[in-house]
This record gives C-alpha cells, structure tokens and sequence, in this order.
C-alpha cells in the first residue's frame, strides 16, 4: 500500500468525488486491495467507466478481480449535505455511502476522501443549489463527520471552510506536489496536493480570556462547529470581566 507514505497510516477504502470514467477508483479496489467507491455527477462519464469496469471483469474472467471492491454512483455531492429537491430530508443513505459508514470503524478510520477540486471547480462558481454553500464547503462538512484517522486529499485547499487556523487544533494539514504528469488535464505540470487529517472530535478554542471546554467538531446535526460552543453562551458581561485575567470556563457561569 505504497500511497501510506504520503498520506499517513494504511488506506482501507476511498471515495473519489467525481469518479469520471472510475479508473482511480478500479486501480484503489484492485491493487490497493481497499474498498473503493466512486460518484459521479456527468451521466456520460459514468456511463464509460460502468462500461470499462465490466470490460475488466470480462477480460479476467477466468481470474477475475473481486467485484465488491469497486462501487461506483450516478449522484450528486450536494445531497449528502442539503434535501434533493422535492425533498425535505438530505440522503443519509448516500450520506453513509460516502462515509463508509456501513463498514466497520476499522475501516472507516482508514477512509480517504479524494476531490479534484483543482482550478477552484468546487468553489463559489459551483454553488448552483441556491443555499449559499458551495461544493467545497460540502467537502468540509463531510471531513468533518469522518472517524479520528480519516484523510481528505484535494487538490485546492479547503481550510478556509473549516475552523479558524488559531483553533484548528482537531486536524492535521500538509502538502506535496505531485510531480509532473501525475494528472493528464495538466501532463506538464506538477500540482499541488492538499492532505487533511482528522486528529480529533473535539475542537479547542484559543479564546485568552477563558479556558473553554472542547466542543465537538460537528452539531448533532452533523454540521461544522465554527465557534466556541462556550464563548457564544457566555454572556458579554463575562467575556468583559474578564480580560484581564483568564478564567476557567464552568456551566455555571452561564445565566
């Protein structure tokens, strides 16, 4: 599993966010060994690499690969975020699949999530759904609804849509180029590849004037906490009291 050196522990599954025509995700089910997963949003490319995965398994029939590696979706990133429309409720089953998260937890903690997200594609030019969020944010909200060990590799970085970088103490961030002609919509090039890593399901607050407790990472709802739980019920009053000397934050404190 030569891929651990660059992007850390071993991979035990994937799932390529826009698969094209599904080769990354055939060559991480049938050499990696990983359970490998694919959706894919343009109709006509998945309609190739449903073709190219069958032609595989046809040609090596008589030593086929294993079938269950591989799974790859006509769907759409946005709905395991927001409702489909003409729905009121996002697609948890879609949510899962994307996730892992009908594996064991050994596997889900060896999860690497893959976008190529290059060039900005996933940024404010993608936000077609009206709700203000655009694919990249989406991308960020599922990071952080992985298992302690899971990775997201991009090739734009995607922190700005996580907690602020003074807090940023429940994921571990790094980079390291490709090299050229890693990726064939830029063969004379080397591009930038952005690893996130998720260290905790806790998020730590630097607030100078109280010491807060850790708040988790995502709401119950499974939405990004951006702020401080504590810092945000504590009333003003409090905040002001004391700047000058910080304090241990308690429930008690609260009105």
């Amino acid at each position: 599993n030569k891929p651990s050196s660059q992007l850390g522990s071993k991979i035990t599954a994937l799932t390529d966010i826009g698969h094209g025509i599904g080769l990354q995700v055939m060559q991480a089910g049938w050499t990696l060994d990983a359970f490998s997963r694919g959706i894919e949003l343009m109709e006509g490319r998945h309609e190739i690499a449903q073709v190219i995965c069958q032609g595989v398994i046809e040609e090596l029939r008589s030593d086929p690969p294993d079938s269950t590696k591989v799974d790859l979706r006509l769907e759409n990133l946005v709905h395991c975020v927001l409702p489909p429309p003409g729905k009121s409720e996002r697609d948890e089953e879609l949510r899962r699949f994307v996730l892992f998260q009908d594996k064991p937890e050994a596997i889900q903690k060896g999860l690497v999530i893959f976008a190529n997200n290059a060039e900005d594609v996933f940024a404010a030019r993608s936000n077609d759904s009206g709700s203000g969020a655009c694919l990249d944010e989406h991308l960020a909200e599922l990071f952080g609804n992985m298992k302690v060990g899971g990775r997201c590799v991009t090739l734009t970085d995607i922190r700005c849509h996580l907690t602020s970088k003074d807090d940023a103490r429940w994921y571990h961030y790094e980079s390291f180029d490709s090299g050229v002609g890693a990726v064939s919509w830029s063969p004379n090039k080397s591009v930038a590849v952005h690893v996130l890593t998720k260290i905790s399901d806790e998020w730590i607050c630097s607030n100078e004037k109280l010491i807060c407790p850790p708040s988790n990472v995502v709401t119950e709802k499974g939405t990004l906490r951006t702020k401080c739980l504590y810092c945000e019920e504590a009333p003003r009053r409090q905040q002001q009291r004391n700047r000058r000397k910080r304090k241990i934050y308690s429930p008690e404190d609260g009105d």
